[in-house]
């Protein structure tokens, strides 16, 4: 059922680079907003300015619009329920933590941060969760404003009530967290900014958002938030989402300090991965479609989106899984599409690959997960190293006696060709090998060590056809040469030992 007052939104911190993490929630956020008929909103909180980073924004918004998420309001598209940074509204917050303050909803803490840090580590210490010991809970009048007066700088605080806070969540189910694992929060700190947990309660409810979609690393946030939006009596019915973690391969937990595995948006960018190839990897960590279908577009995710479907348990992280999502992409787009895409990301300084540019490329249009890839493939593809006496005598070992004739009578065939292209290439090799004494796959194979020096890479005739008549003849003549000084060799011994 459509609702056209559905409002999703997506609050990143300008403190780094955009995680795997963060545009998981994104995408969510989006998915189920569009398959609502709602809005999805984008705003930054960036009240955590000691931990802000340069163009952290411009990175955030950025990568947005690579993954083709493109919001319904934000900075560069406003609507009606601005600002959308939290550093434009700071009279709002304050005025909120002052009325909370007039009302006795909350205090003024003077507890100096070493005092707290003490405490804290007493009660790890002791087993315990650490809780604000509530010295401040109760000064006098008096006292506070001799403090005051003295410049002594404080926090504000929340009085949490004593009660449990119970909401029902989209994916969790019903949870319950009783106010003896709370403690008074601080909502407005030292430096005259609020705190996340109640800047983001402040913001949801002006910018009229209907449901909140997370990571469940939130959870232990969710209680405070719903204290904070009672205590200022703000009428709003959020409903509240928390998606499963997301865990690596070994089942550890994400950590931005894993630098090791590539979590960030940036990095699959700049490696070549098709945008829309992410955006489906990221759907299925936590939720896939009724039918199992696993490569699928996002308008297929939009309309198949399903709250039941989302797991509650972690999801698992797998580079290579990404990877086989966007082979299935490359292997999807047409030739020019796929020259296009790819193109920017090649940087090979070869005169042949110059020369026959598109030819290569497509080469590996069906073995690529990442454009940069082709790098490597194409590089390999021209760094041919001239067979020694040792290659020979392994390759002749390897594919038996048979070997010196199969690729003498190989080359004239290619000697015969007059019509230089793919599809008599292909013919002549596919027609002698049902003739060749070495058959099937290891004909292949066995051809292609001799011309490429490997024994895998695209399809041989390609191959052949890339390096040329004169070249490709070279390199045979090259292993006859070299098995004949071998088979003289051996003959010789032969003669000898009689």
């Amino acid at each position: 059922m459509k609702n056209n007052l559905v409002r999703t939104r997506y609050a990143p911190s300008p403190t780094g680079l955009f995680h795997i993490g963060g545009a998981r929630t994104a995408l969510f956020n989006y998915i189920f907003a569009k398959a609502y008929g709602g809005s999805f909103i984008v705003r930054i909180e960036d009240t955590d300015i000691e931990r802000n980073v340069k163009d952290g924004i411009n990175s955030q918004l950025k990568n947005l619009a690579w993954l083709k998420l493109f919001p319904d309001e934000s900075l560069n598209n406003p609507g009606s329920y601005g600002p959308y940074i939290q550093s434009e509204k700071l009279s709002r917050y304050k005025e909120l933590a002052n009325k909370l303050l007039l009302e006795d909803k909350a205090y003024r803490c003077f507890c100096k941060s070493s005092d707290l840090q003490k405490q804290r580590e007493e009660s790890l210490n002791n087993g315990q969760t650490p809780k604000y010991s509530g010295k401040c809970r109760n000064l006098d009048v008096t006292e506070i404003q001799k403090r005051i007066l003295d410049k002594k700088e404080f926090v504000t605080r929340l009085r949490c009530e004593d009660k449990d806070y119970i909401w029902t969540d989209l994916i969790k189910g019903i949870i319950s967290i009783p106010s003896s694992a709370l403690s008074d929060i601080v909502i407005f700190k030292s430096n005259g900014f609020p705190t996340y947990n109640f800047a983001v309660v402040v913001d949801d409810y002006d910018m009229r958002i209907t449901h909140v979609l997370r990571g469940e690393e939130h959870i232990s946030n969710t209680p405070y938030q719903i204290a904070i939006k009672e205590a200022l009596e703000l009428e709003s019915d959020i409903q509240y989402g928390h998606l499963p973690i997301i865990i690596d391969t070994n089942g550890k937990k994400l950590s931005k300090r894993n630098l090791e595995l590539k979590q960030f948006i940036e990095d699959y960018k700049t490696m070549g991965f098709p945008s829309r190839a992410i955006i489906n990897y990221m759907c299925l960590l936590g939720w896939s479609p009724a039918d199992n279908v696993e490569v699928f577009s996002l308008a297929q995710a939009i309309e198949a989106f399903d709250f039941n479907a989302i797991s509650s348990s972690p999801s698992t992280f797998d580079f290579k899984k990404m990877e086989w999502i966007s082979k299935n992409y490359f292997q999807a787009m047409g030739e020019i599409e796929y020259i296009d895409f790819v193109t920017p990301f090649v940087h090979i300084e070869n005169s042949l690959f110059k020369k026959n540019h598109n030819f290569c490329l497509l080469m590996f249009k069906d073995q690529i997960s990442y454009a940069s890839e082709l790098n490597t493939l194409v590089g390999d593809l021209f760094d041919i190293k001239k067979l020694t006496k040792k290659d020979v005598d392994a390759i002749v070992d390897e594919f038996g006696e048979h070997t010196v004739k199969t690729i003498t009578d190989f080359r004239t065939n290619i000697k015969k060709i007059d019509d230089w292209n793919v599809d008599v290439i292909k013919y002549i090799i596919s027609d002698f090998c049902k003739e060749s004494l070495i058959k099937g796959k290891n004909f292949y194979t066995c051809v292609r060590s001799v011309v490429t020096t490997k024994t895998s890479g695209p399809e041989l005739f390609k191959v052949i056809f890339l390096f040329g008549k004169e070249s490709t003849l070279k390199h045979l003549k090259h292993f006859l040469d070299t098995a004949e000084v071998k088979k003289a060799k051996i003959t010789n011994v032969s003669k000898a030992a009689k």
